[in-house]
């Protein structure tokens, strides 16, 4: 399964399906412009396909919801996985999954590299955050088997990561290996609870962690992707999974560090990994390629690992359905999203009754960036729109996630001349300059209301604030969510 560059078909991925005979494409971003050419796209990349076989491509997008969303035109994106898995019930979950499937599936795209399962670990990477479903291994096994049962009922194959999971890493594997020290137990009884209830529950796909568990592979520090004793002891002997098991971007750091790619696609194939994915370089595209067909021709061992996994991936897709033939024609998720939006913001302290801002106030906002790489481009410029909508007007100070001196007197010069102040954090426990100017802003104005619209670990950082709204996401149904809290019940006015 392969990454490509555009919006159209062009030689080096007409190449990859006549040439190279890939099985899948996995699209980003960059070759996303809009439903109707999205929709376009899959098409053709089908009819390439059926002109050298009768089997379709896997045609995969990264829709997690929240920051993690290819597709935002043409279909809903959900507020996110964090603010999924705080309040929901899993009726709203499964039709979270219902909606997501049918969207994907009336664009061609056949199957869905979702849910997240690894935990939330208030000491683990930036690059999970707001991605995983919580802390509690039983909810999170419980709302995730809900959200795949959803998507799997709209003929997308939905795919459970990065197993055994990865919540813990304190790392970003897209740059390097994490090593999760926990020990066999601690991980057993944790971190693999929701992927044991996946495999029992018939997810078709799983993907690979890269991070390396030396308690669970005999004390060896090397990706998880590359071990044997995970991918075939654990996942398929102990946990009987049956599906396609799909390895991480083997562009990552965490492989790139460890192994050239070609020793990647050997230990990846050895290991038990059916599809190989390499998204981003075309040079190591054709590396992997290369090394497939050396395998393909050499040692019998390999080569019936490749056969054995061809198995899978013929039995997968012969029960894929046509592409855009979605069947749930129910909720258009507008109000599914809301409500989870909504759900998702917690007040503290609780108050008697809702929060409520006079219509003009102060609004610090750090303008979200793209930092993290498997996120997509970054949200909304800013919350204005949303506060408007709810009747407010306020006076916004947009600043740089890590504010310099001049942009923090600009702020601070401003405290004195409004009745109110609405200050946000966006990873202040990452960007220290952040931390300093919100502790700044509290000191001088303690009545001021602090919203931590990213990560939630934000809030231990500032105490003294006298009132701590979380929303657990920053995309629009967060913010509008949050405006309408903060309007109280019938609006406000001066």
């Amino acid at each position: 399964m392969v990454g490509f560059e555009g919006t159209e078909i062009d030689e080096r991925i007409r190449r990859y399906i006549l040439h190279w005979r890939v099985g899948g494409v996995i699209l980003f971003d960059r070759n996303i412009r809009g439903p109707e050419q999205l929709a376009g796209l899959c098409r053709r990349l089908q009819e390439l396909r059926r002109s050298i076989s009768d089997r379709p491509l896997l045609i995969a997008v990264d829709q997690e919801g929240g920051t993690v969303a290819r597709v935002r035109e043409g279909a809903t994106v959900f507020p996110g996985n964090l603010a999924l898995g705080f309040a929901s019930t899993a009726e709203d979950v499964s039709l979270q999954g219902r909606i997501t499937g049918r969207d994907l599936s009336g664009l061609g795209i056949n199957i869905n590299l979702a849910p997240v399962l690894d935990l939330y670990h208030p000491g683990g990477s930036y690059s999970l955050g707001l991605r995983s479903l919580g802390s509690d291994p039983e909810r999170v096994a419980a709302l995730g088997t809900a959200l795949i049962a959803g998507m799997q009922g709209e003929g997308v194959v939905a795919t459970a990561k990065h197993f055994p999971g990865k919540g813990a890493a304190r790392r970003d594997s897209h740059r390097e290996l994490p090593v999760i020290e926990a020990d066999e137990m601690t991980l057993r009884g944790r971190d693999l609870l929701p992927f044991r209830q996946a495999a029992a529950g018939g997810v078709m796909a799983m993907m690979t962690s890269h991070a390396a568990y030396p308690s669970l592979d005999r004390g060896k520090i090397r990706p998880g992707t590359l071990s044997p004793a995970l991918m075939t002891g654990l996942l398929r002997e102990e946990l009987g999974f049956r599906g396609v098991l799909i390895s991480d971007d083997l562009g990552m750091g965490a492989i790139g560090g460890y192994c050239p790619i070609e020793e990647a696609v050997r230990g990846g194939l050895a290991a038990g990994v059916d599809i190989i994915l390499v998204c981003h370089s075309p040079a190591e595209r054709e590396r992997a390629f290369r090394e497939l067909e050396r395998i393909d021709a050499g040692e019998k061992g390999l080569r019936s690992r490749l056969e054995e996994s061809g198995a899978r991936i013929a039995a997968l897709k012969s029960g894929l359905r046509p592409e855009g033939k979605p069947a749930f024609a129910g909720d258009d998720g507008d109000d599914l999203a809301t409500r989870i939006a909504r759900g998702a913001i917690t007040i503290h302290p609780p108050a008697g009754s809702e929060p409520v801002l006079p219509r003009r106030f102060l609004l610090v906002w750090f303008r979200p960036e793209r930092t993290v790489e498997v996120e997509s481009a970054a949200g909304p410029a800013g919350p204005a729109d949303f506060f408007r909508e709810a009747g407010f007007d306020p006076e916004v100070a947009e600043l740089s996630l890590d504010p310099g001196p001049e942009e923090r007197s600009a702020v601070t010069s401003r405290l004195a001349g409004h009745r109110a102040v609405l200050l946000t954090s966006y990873d202040a426990y990452r960007f220290p300059r952040q931390r300093q100017l919100i502790e700044e802003v509290l000191r001088s104005r303690p009545d001021a209301r602090l919203a931590v619209v990213r990560d939630p670990r934000d809030a231990g950082l500032f105490p003294g604030a006298a009132q701590l709204l979380v929303t657990r996401g920053h995309g629009p149904y967060s913010l509008r969510a949050l405006a309408g809290i903060l309007a109280g019940p019938g609006g406000d006015g001066e």
